[in-house]
């Protein structure tokens, strides 16, 4: 394993249970998704400023969702969200100066709001970055609706397997309005989002790691 990753593998160990896991540079995340299909989620960190995406190359109907903002300590704090799906905008959150403008393309209306608003994917980054502690003031955003947060927990701990070996994960459930969120963190690997399971509109999601490249090398338990 290289010198850098050793270094990056040690400092997020060593910041389980201690203090927030360093947010990565960069980090490419492979994941099977529902029915078997293929996703990749990435993050990205230049100075202050961060950038996610997931892609779900659905036959016909691929699915792409994209956030960024700002790093302020360990808090992120988005300026925009974009749900885009077979190729159109479908919905999207824009932040700015206490304000919020979201909703459907065409749909879409401002509001004010004092809360930082996330979406689930965002979230999971920002979770890992305070060792899964929800701060406060946290709503969730799917582009279409703002949803109010209630009732981390944690739920269990328990052994992972990507890329030929295993890994500890720390699973977490938490409320998003009506419906239920579960995620797993791999602390061996600062945090990172090993598995996301959710339900949107009716329709049940779930990622499962199964490759992992951290600042720019691949990694394995």
């Amino acid at each position: 394993m290289p010198f850098g990753l050793i270094i990056f593998t040690l400092l997020a160990v060593l910041s389980v249970g201690s203090h927030a896991a360093p947010l990565p540079q960069s980090a490419v995340l492979h994941y099977v998704g529902s029915y078997g299909i293929p996703a990749t989620m990435t993050f990205t960190r230049n100075h202050q400023r961060y950038k996610i995406t997931l892609e779900l190359p659905i036959p016909l109907y691929p699915i792409y969702f994209e956030s960024g903002g700002n790093i302020v300590g360990n808090l992120l704090k988005p300026t925009y969200y974009r749900d885009v799906r077979g190729g159109k905008v479908y919905a999207e959150a824009k932040f700015s100066q206490g304000k919020v403008t979201y909703g459907k393309t065409g749909e879409q209306k401002t509001e004010n709001t004092s809360s930082t608003i996330l979406d689930l994917f965002a979230l999971s980054w920002q979770l890992a970055a305070t060792d899964g502690s929800l701060p406060a003031g946290i709503k969730i955003t799917n582009g279409k609706r703002i949803y109010n947060v209630s009732g981390l927990n944690k739920v269990g701990s328990s052994s992972f397997s990507f890329s030929g070996g295993k890994t500890p994960i720390n699973q977490y459930r938490m409320r998003r309005g009506d419906d239920t969120v579960n995620y797993a963190f791999a602390p061996a690997f600062g945090n990172i989002p090993a598995q996301i399971h959710y339900t949107d509109d009716g329709k049940t999601y779930q990622l499962k790691l199964n490759a992992l490249t951290l600042n720019g090398q691949s990694v394995k338990p």
